[in-house]
């Protein structure tokens, strides 16, 4: 009795070990990926935009209509927070701007995140972002400042 009392404390001990596992999402599971806004609650987007959150080791780049942002991100258990948030400084109208304010601040609140599939959610309060994954375009071969040519010498274009 006492052999089965130990083993059956030993299983659930496993289980939970593994429920545990499961359940947390990390920075491997985001790195190399790209997710664009499908569904976002709690907040009406302006017309025509969409959230895209891109994910390159424990650093994000992010749009939302106007000025990329990026900065550091980090994951615990599930939670996702940004921090160093930073971004180009474009002139846009008012709406926009709000916008990107708006999502950075989520973005450094810590806003729970699932990733199920190719589905990331993000939950803060009464705001949810449903993100999908999208294609992660290739960096483009050759050195940017550099000119190409073709075969009679001309340049056709750089990079």
């Amino acid at each position: 009795l006492l052999a089965v009392t130990l083993a059956g404390c030993g299983d659930g001990d496993a289980a939970a070990t593994a429920e545990d596992e499961t359940a947390s999402l990390s920075l491997d599971d985001l790195d190399g990926r790209a997710f664009g806004s499908v569904r976002v609650d709690g907040r009406q987007l302006v017309a025509d935009t969409q959230i895209r959150i891109a994910f390159d080791d424990d650093q994000m780049q992010v749009q939302a209509g106007c000025n990329s942002l990026f900065g550091m991100v980090d994951v615990d258990r599930d939670t996702l927070t940004a921090s160093n948030m930073g971004g180009t400084e474009m002139g846009c109208p008012d709406d926009l701007q709000d916008q990107d304010t708006w999502l950075a601040e989520i973005l450094s609140s810590g806003p729970e995140a699932v990733l199920e599939g190719d589905t990331l959610t993000l939950t803060k309060g009464d705001v949810v972002i449903e993100l999908v994954e999208q294609d992660v375009p290739e960096e483009p071969a050759g050195d940017p400042d550099k000119p190409t040519s073709d075969d009679d010498g001309s340049v056709v274009g750089t990079g």
